[in-house]
């Protein structure tokens, strides 16, 4: 497994530095397009093709160019942030040279939304500075290189330690104690406990259908009795008429039919593709190899620095309160620190970051309930690391507002254009301009409504994602990696400029909750199938429309559409999948398969009784 493992790795290592370093660095203008150049000159992309691929997958807010631009409004346009009062700290001359403050990024007509401090370090550290652009280009391939390793190690990490919690947990128990039935020969599809010890059985219909593929308990024959608890678990929807059209061999030997079409299926007689704890490494191998995120870095996309902040909470909200020492001590772990200076400045960067904080307080102990436990070994500090969080972040706007200088009108106007296009789909200036087309739908209507309709547009639609937030807290406060991943792919839906990029790393991190994946329906497994058709003709109707003049805008929304569409249907069956599998957790631990199962009992034993009596009576000779 480890030998395998590493040649993935330096597999796609190797590729991720030819993408970076050799072939998209070699693109030319010469003949009014994008082509690129390979040493044997005999590939090349069409006009436009490269321009497409940007426009699913990268978030033109979010790139080194975009910071490139904010260092020429910077150091080569004086008049332009004179004219609009903008004049921040150390402007020591009055030519336009270097030496001007920031605020001067920020005026109108120069269209940057990059944060202060986002341009002041990594601009003129990796952007501005640097004379020599091939030099340049290496270094930041370089960093976004660093960037996604440390993801993908910050990703096998925490899914190791999710599988240690819940492998501590009931649902584990449940599980462990389901196989030892199983082996034991007991006849599951009686559903009837008989003592304490079968309390943490889950009835075979409770069990996911797919659940031989990860090692778990998997769906088997309905008997009657489990019938029965099923329909008052969930409810019975199968008609009569259905019911008799059933198999022979779904048709018990009391001739009472099975409902709901249950298929025959042991997990004993199967043998699982995977573990679950292989899971954290498949996700952090696909987070590292998937070429989604190689073109996207290679194209100058940041989102990867920003996706490693936050994994770097995530790495820190889920390690251990305490280790033991050599002699056999207990020692704590701090690390409220560390989880909130990451997330912090993942925020700074892009305010929608700031929902990822609820998962982790979670981690951190929000609505611990002690039951079992994995949870009883979580940290119980929670109010600190939101304390930090808060003061980190006002700290960070402090100092920005001291490198934009003036009064705190100026720095006002900096927040509105660099938090509000994070959230919300807006105009970049006073000219009307708007981002270019992407994966989502915003841009689309943006530009069909009137005028007077868009704050309405921007408030509404822009606050859909919130109103999931608090429910979605409440209903899974169990599963705060479920939380962290539902936040990703709704964020991959509602966000301003939606990039495929995005959903990669919301899948990336579905990818740590198999439990919740083998519930899943198949549904899900066609939109994800799907998935490539919207993407593909994406960018080919965006070359046909913006360069070639032969497409319409109209063409490119009914992919968005279709995108969107797949993304939703796989968001709602990975929530509801959870949902199920949180309802059979609390049916167990709370007993009601055991109430059901007795009271089918009496309710058996009564009907035989008078069957028994009306027989009796039915049966005697005639005369008598």
């Amino acid at each position: 497994m480890k030998p395998m493992i590493a040649s993935i790795l330096a597999a796609a290592t190797v590729l991720r530095l030819f993408v970076s370093l050799v072939m998209i660095p070699n693109i030319t203008n010469d003949d009014g397009g994008d082509s690129v150049i390979f040493p044997s000159g005999t590939m090349s992309f069409p006009s436009g093709i490269l321009s497409a691929i940007s426009a699913a997958m990268v978030d033109p807010m979010h790139t080194w160019d975009h910071l490139e631009e904010a260092c020429f409004w910077l150091r080569n346009n004086h008049s332009t942030w004179e004219e609009s009062g903008l004049v921040g700290i150390g402007s020591d001359d009055d030519d336009g040279g270097d030496g001007v403050g920031y605020g001067s990024i920020y005026a109108s007509g120069t269209r940057i939304v990059a944060p202060p401090l986002v341009v002041a370090f990594l601009g003129d550290m990796l952007v501005c500075s640097n004379p020599i652009h091939s030099r340049r280009t290496k270094i930041q391939s370089l960093l976004l290189l660093l960037a996604d390793a440390i993801g993908a190690y910050c990703i096998y990490r925490v899914g190791m330690r999710i599988f240690d919690v819940e492998d501590m947990g009931n649902e584990a128990e449940m599980e462990r104690r389901t196989f030892l039935r199983d082996k034991n020969n007991t006849v599951i599809g009686e559903g009837k406990i008989r003592n304490d010890d079968d309390d943490f059985v889950v009835p075979g219909i409770l069990r996911p259908e797919r659940g031989w593929i990860v090692d778990l308990p998997t769906k088997i024959l309905l008997s009657h009795d489990e019938s029965f608890i099923k329909s008052q678990a969930i409810g019975d929807t199968t008609s009569d008429d259905e019911k008799k059209h059933l198999p022979e061999d779904h048709q018990p030997k009391d001739g009472r039919s099975v409902i709901n079409g249950c298929t025959t299926s042991n997990s004993l007689e199967r043998e699982p593709l995977l573990s679950l704890n292989h899971f954290p490494i498949v996700a952090a191998l696909s987070y590292f190899s998937n070429p989604i995120s190689m073109v996207a870095n290679a194209t100058g996309s940041l989102r990867g620095l920003w996706d490693s902040l936050l994994l770097i909470s995530f790495y820190y909200a889920t390690i251990p309160p305490a280790k033991i020492s050599k002699e056999g001590d207990m020692i704590k772990i701090p690390s409220a620190t560390m989880v909130a200076v990451p997330l912090c400045m993942a925020t700074y960067a892009d305010a929608a970051y700031a929902a990822f904080l609820l998962p982790i307080l979670l981690w951190r102990g929000l609505f611990l309930s002690g039951k079992s436990n994995g949870e009883s070994e979580q940290h119980r500090d929670w109010k600190k690391v939101l304390v930090l969080f808060v003061v980190c972040l006002v700290g960070l706007h402090y100092f920005a507002s001291l490198l934009v200088g003036g009064d705190g009108s100026a720095y006002r106007n900096v927040l509105t254009r660099t938090v509000l296009p994070n959230v919300a789909f807006v105009q970049q200036d006073f000219s009307g301009s708007v981002p270019g087309p992407s994966m989502g739908l915003h841009w689309y209507f943006f530009v069909q409504i009137f005028d007077r309709f868009r704050p309405y547009f921007t408030v509404f639609v822009s606050g859909i994602p919130a109103m999931f937030a608090i429910p979605l807290t409440i209903r899974m406060y169990r599963y705060p990696s479920v939380l962290a991943s539902t936040f990703q792919l709704l964020w991959a839906i509602f966000r301003p400029t939606t990039t495929v990029h995005t959903l990669t790393f919301g899948l990336h991190l579905a990818l740590l909750n198999p439990r919740t994946i083998v519930r899943m329906r198949n549904p899900s497994l066609i939109s994800f199938c799907a998935l490539p058709v919207p993407i593909i003709l994406f960018i080919v109707f965006h070359r046909m429309w913006l360069v070639i003049g032969n497409g319409n805008p109209n063409y490119i929304f009914f992919q968005c559409l279709a995108y969107g569409m797949f993304v939703l249907i796989i968001t709602m069956d990975f929530v509801s999948a959870t949902v199920k599998r949180d309802k059979v957790r609390r049916m167990v631990e709370k007993g009601t398969i055991k109430k059901l199962a007795r009271k089918k009992e009496g309710i058996e034993k009564e009907a035989d009784d008078c069957h028994s009596t009306v027989s009796t009576v039915s049966f005697q000779p005639c005369g008598k």
